[in-house]
């Protein structure tokens, strides 16, 4: 029995140390990271060398993956990488290749990126790679330098070297030697001299600072004296300055002068006095203002409300449209011009000349005497004239409603707009023409509005939306009924028309 157990230990532990050798193996070749914790990216290098599968990659230091594979494409190398997925890597990562020794090993070091760009997924593409040369390029600099170095000692052994250069360094140390005696005995012939003067200014200056002390109140007046001497002495010049003038004349016309400036000034002071004691007697206009309280509150508030009336026409606006339709049953055009005034952002007044093709029905009354055969004394006749309408109409805004009144082509009427869309989309319903005798119902007309572009817009929509057709029998013109159209227009604030007029050619 103890033969059996002897060897069964021993194959036992083969067995456990051939185990541990293949567990060992298989995480030395697969890597310190599962493909669970992290995730493959991937990066072109211009150079791969130094660069070896399970090279570490790291963060400030800190291992955060390694290089998993390292192929060829093209004249590139792609190096896969395993990061762990712990490590928020951005789409702006960047990668750095850095020597770690002097022997060529290589690592990289990897920057995650910043939060505002996406995170990067698996099998994403690192873009941003600082490529950085071996130590090939290093020798090679170093080499370089070392060629310019040899210039520079070969041109200081042409200039330097020598029977001619050996004198020229020979010459110049000589002239240095002569230099330095000549300055040395000049400081020793001038020290003497210098000395005294040194002694002598310090004499001088304790001199000086002794009366300064001693007499230091006194020297402040006499400081303070001199100060105001001298702004005497300029009121005085310019006094002078003045009476004699600048080149203009001798003293006597300047004192003249002077003496005819003072009567001048003292008729002025007379007259002022007088005016003052009427002003305090309330006499004239301007006494009677300063004096009556009543007519003083008066022109108070008839200042104040000239004022609010200037306010309120200064910040008006004003707005230019022009708009063209056509009109599908009748067979034409209908033009129009605009000005609306705007003196708060929800009110203003409309104001509108309309060429409608309709025109304008009008009756007439005809006394035919003597009357024709079958033809009765007295005739009515409706006739149809050409003729410009007129829109005077008040809006008042309440939330996404316009509600209008006043005059709607040149007759009584209401309309209200719908604003959706934030302005651009506008629904314009339109109610005129009550006592109209050739229709039945009031004309009623819906008009669509868009705002397509700055300052212009498109229209479309039915007029006279409840009665039906008639024409008149002569010219065959539409005068009253649905009748489709469609059209567009543009329009100009203030600002624009500001902008626009300089630009305009003038004669």
């Amino acid at each position: 029995m103890k033969k059996l157990v002897t060897p069964f230990r021993v194959g036992l532990l083969v067995l456990t140390a051939g185990a541990f050798f293949f567990a060992f193996f298989m995480f030395a070749r697969k890597g310190g990271l599962s493909e669970k914790e992290s995730i493959d990216v991937w990066a072109y290098f211009r150079d791969a060398s130094g660069l070896s599968p399970k090279s570490r990659v790291q963060i400030a230091g800190i291992p955060v993956g390694e290089i998993s594979q390292i192929t060829l494409e093209g004249t590139r190398a792609k190096v896969w990488l395993r990061i762990r997925d712990d490590v928020e890597l951005h789409e702006d990562a960047v990668l750095t290749k850095r020597s770690e020794s002097l022997l060529g090993d290589y690592l990289l070091d990897l920057n995650p990126g910043t939060e505002k760009t996406p995170r990067m997924q698996d099998n994403g593409q690192i873009r941003r790679v600082i490529d950085t040369q071996g130590m090939e390029a290093v020798f090679e600099s170093l080499s370089q330098i070392t060629a310019d170095i040899q210039q520079v000692t070969a041109a200081l052994r042409d200039v330097l070297g020598g029977e001619r250069g050996a004198g020229s360094l020979q010459r110049i140390v000589e002239n240095l030697i002569r230099l330095s005696e000549s300055v040395d005995a000049t400081v020793r012939s001038s020290g003497e001299r210098l000395n005294a003067i040194l002694v002598n200014f310090e004499g001088v200056s304790d001199d000086v600072r002794g009366l300064t002390q001693e007499n230091q109140a006194e020297v402040t007046r006499i400081v303070d004296n001199i100060e105001y001497i001298t702004e005497d002495v300029r009121e005085v010049l310019a006094t002078v300055k003045k009476v004699v003038g600048a080149n203009e004349g001798d003293l006597k016309e300047g004192v003249a002068s002077l003496k005819e400036t003072v009567q001048k000034l003292d008729r002025t002071l007379g007259n002022l006095e007088q005016i003052t004691h009427n002003v305090r007697e309330g006499e004239g206009v301007v006494g009677t203002l300063l004096t009556d309280r009543a007519l003083g509150q008066k022109f108070t508030d008839a200042v104040s409300d000239a004022s609010d009336y200037v306010n309120r026409l200064t910040g008006l606006q004003t707005e230019v449209g022009l708009n063209a339709s056509y009109l599908m049953s009748q067979g034409r055009a209908k033009n129009g011009i605009s000005l609306r005034l705007i003196p708060k952002p929800d009110k203003y007044y409309l104001l509108e000349i309309i060429d409608d093709p309709r025109g304008l029905v009008e009756v007439q009354v005809v006394q035919n005497n003597p009357p024709g055969s079958g033809q009765p004394v007295v005739q009515t006749q409706k006739i149809i004239k050409e003729t410009y309408k007129i829109s005077a109409q008040f809006a008042k805004r309440y939330y996404f409603t316009t509600l209008r009144f006043g005059l709607i082509e040149s007759t009584g009427g209401v309309g209200a707009d719908l604003h959706m869309l934030e302005d651009v989309l506008e629904l314009k319903l339109d109610a005129f023409n009550f006592s109209a005798e050739e229709l039945r119902y009031p004309r009623l007309r819906a008009t669509l509005r868009a705002q397509a572009f700055d300052h212009l817009f498109v229209i479309a929509g039915m007029d006279d939306i409840l009665n039906a057709q008639q024409r008149d029998t002569a010219t065959n013109r539409l005068i009253a009924g649905r009748d489709f159209f469609f059209g567009g227009g543009i329009f100009f604030t203030d600002d624009d028309l500001k902008a626009l007029l300089p630009s305009v050619p003038t004669p």
